[in-house]
């Protein structure tokens, strides 16, 4: 359907009133004929596949009111605390890269904070306008969710949408350990990191020649508990789907309901990677993962300690 988004909605309403007007829609309620009618509105937005195309809908205001939102609530919530960049000047220089964040946890409060633009002295670094989030496609199928995560430019997590974002100039974060990580995610002496055969947004980076930025939230992992009830069907459910269904419980033993522990990101320095026509060799793709592997590991175990975490070992999966 030719026109902008509101024309489009505007004629598929229009479409709906018509087909409302007829028999037997017509004896039906009003508030039954106006929901139809909101619903083909809606539609075409809805099927437009705005999260494949580079964040076209992202809203400077929706993201700014987002932010101070986010940082109103959230501090209320949990203990976050001040990021610490390790080379701020460097990513200042940086004109596009990947940030990579680590680990996803139960909630996802570390991709959470990056999407808002929350911490003040990574937003100054690497402004959240020139970012866009890669996120979970079933996120994308949840009304008003969908339109909230294309408002803060948020896309859908597919090689063409990461793509065309770095095309546009427009740098990305992403949460290598994905819905797999997020399942396996509780509080305890060990933080797991899905990494070892992760290796799309390493590739990602060579086919486009941008430094990808390691980030470790410390606390992510120790925000709640996580039953292991029926973890063989919702294993299943996570490898077919893409949906991991967790189920948090936190102080207490209450449901949802986090641990107070300290939430605190440390970003590294951007890791150069060097640009490599046509599809990287798996060889490549090895070499650099393996440099980014080892600089996470460096990077926990350098601010563990100063985080509130002496005794945490990493497990990479």
């Amino acid at each position: 359907m030719p026109g902008s988004p509101l024309q489009r909605a505007a004629a598929a309403a229009a479409g709906a009133l018509a087909v409302a007007q007829l028999p037997p829609l017509a004896a039906r309620p009003l508030w039954a004929r106006a929901l139809l009618c909101a619903l083909a509105a809606y539609l075409p937005s809805y099927l437009d596949g705005a999260e494949c195309r580079g964040a076209p809908l992202r809203s400077g205001a929706y993201s700014l009111w987002f932010r101070a939102l986010a940082r109103r609530l959230l501090r209320r919530a949990f203990d976050i605390r001040d990021a610490v960049l390790e080379d701020a000047a460097a990513l200042s220089r940086c004109k596009q890269c990947i940030l990579a964040v680590h680990p996803h946890g139960v909630l996802s409060l570390d991709h959470l904070l990056t999407v808002a633009g929350y911490d003040a002295g990574l937003e100054a670094a690497l402004p959240q306008a020139r970012r866009c989030a890669l996120s979970a496609s079933v996120l994308f199928r949840l009304p008003l969710l969908r339109e909230h995560l294309l408002l803060t430019g948020c896309v859908d997590a597919s090689r063409k949408s990461a793509d065309r974002c770095l095309e546009k100039g427009l740098s990305l974060s992403v949460v290598p350990g994905g819905e797999r990580e997020q399942l396996l995610a509780t509080r305890g002496p060990v933080e797991r990191l899905v990494l070892r055969r992760r290796q799309g947004f390493v590739k990602l980076a060579l086919r486009h020649g941008v430094p990808i930025v390691p980030a470790y939230c410390f606390g992510e992992a120790q925000l709640y508990d996580q039953s292991r009830w029926c973890m063989g069907l919702r294993s299943w459910v996570q490898r077919t789907f893409g949906v991991a269904l967790v189920m948090p419980y936190g102080h207490r033993g209450l449901p949802g309901v986090p641990h107070r522990t300290p939430v605190c990101t440390v970003v590294g320095a951007p890791l150069d990677m060097p640009r490599i026509e046509g599809t990287p060799t798996q060889a490549q793709v090895d070499e650099h993962h393996a440099r980014y592997v080892a600089e996470v590991e460096r990077i926990f175990a350098q601010h563990k300690a100063a985080a509130g975490y002496p005794d945490v070992q990493l497990q990479l999966l």
